[in-house]
């Protein structure tokens, strides 16, 4: 058989199968790990004369992993590595001649990450202090893998409702100035809600600040109540009223679901990143036409 010797894929696509493919082993604590990673793939000798197996003619391969400094006490171990490696010979198509022999876990000094444990990770101390019959009544595995799932959801509507504010200050300001907010249409509804939150996060100074932007006042809702209100000023974005209101109403339900713990589907799942590409490009459109 001849080889290709050449990946039909760059290291951040090989990266990216590998998270996938062990999150659909349900090996989501590995995943979790490998975040912000990144991957390097280097080849040496003939495979067969590289640890006594190997296919003839293919190529000793090992993979580089450059990882989080508070990650690399789960990624460095034998029983992890080898679950690596073996996922990562299975993406490399048969006909590269890429035999993986091993796999390298280095922390990756190219990046300012947070030395501090996360709460994840913290997540994973405590339950090794806790013996494993007390931990499975009180934290079973399911919950654990829909918590990290819910993460990258929290994560996914955390980016978009703050895009979306962050879209409805540009287009106000570019209309009326820094002052927008006293210019738009507020229903009197929406600033008593700003009042009594500004009052509350100043009456408690422990609580994070929401922003300087009263806009960080208002719930995912909220927004598309003020681009409603405000039409003439959002219209030149949208094709109508009834393309972008029902979809944010849609992913404010979503958004509800994960404030109160409720576990959100793959329906919704996938409503929220479709909804979301559909509106990003509707306004960079938008911002397009109007330079």
């Amino acid at each position: 058989m001849s080889f290709t010797y050449s990946l039909p894929f760059s290291n951040e696509k090989f990266l990216d199968g590998l998270i996938w493919t062990l999150k659909r082993k349900k090996e989501n604590e590995l995943a979790q790990l490998l975040r912000g990673a990144s991957l390097s793939v280097e080849t040496g000798g003939y495979s067969f004369y590289d640890g006594g197996w190997g296919r003839s003619n293919a190529m000793a391969t090992s993979i580089y992993l450059y990882v989080n400094p508070i990650n690399i006490d789960g990624l460095d171990n034998d029983k992890t590595k080898e679950l690596i490696r073996a996922t990562c010979d299975k993406l490399i198509p048969a006909e590269v001649g890429y035999d993986v022999k091993r796999v390298i876990v280095e922390i990756d000094l190219s990046k300012d990450f947070e030395l501090e444990d996360d709460l994840i990770t913290d997540l994973e101390k405590q339950s090794d202090r806790i013996s494993g019959k007390i931990i499975s009544k009180i934290l079973p595995t399911d919950i654990k893998e829909k918590g990290y799932y819910m993460a990258e959801v929290y994560t996914y509507l955390y980016a978009v409702e703050n895009s979306l504010r962050l879209f409805i200050e540009e287009v106000c300001k570019d209309v009326y100035g820094d002052d927008y907010f006293e210019k738009i249409t507020v229903p009197n509804s929406l600033r008593n809600t700003i009042t009594n939150r500004v009052e509350k996060a100043g009456a408690n100074k422990w609580l994070s600040v929401r922003g300087d932007s009263k806009l960080f006042y208002l719930d995912f809702k909220d927004l598309g109540s003020l681009i409603s209100n405000n039409w003439d000023v959002f219209q030149k974005y949208f094709p109508s009223r009834d393309f972008i209101i029902p979809k944010i109403d849609e992913m404010a339900e979503c958004r509800n679901l994960i404030a109160h713990n409720s576990l959100v589907q793959e329906t919704e799942r996938s409503v929220i990143k479709t909804y979301y590409n559909v509106i990003l490009k509707q306004i960079s459109k938008g911002f397009e036409d109007k330079s």
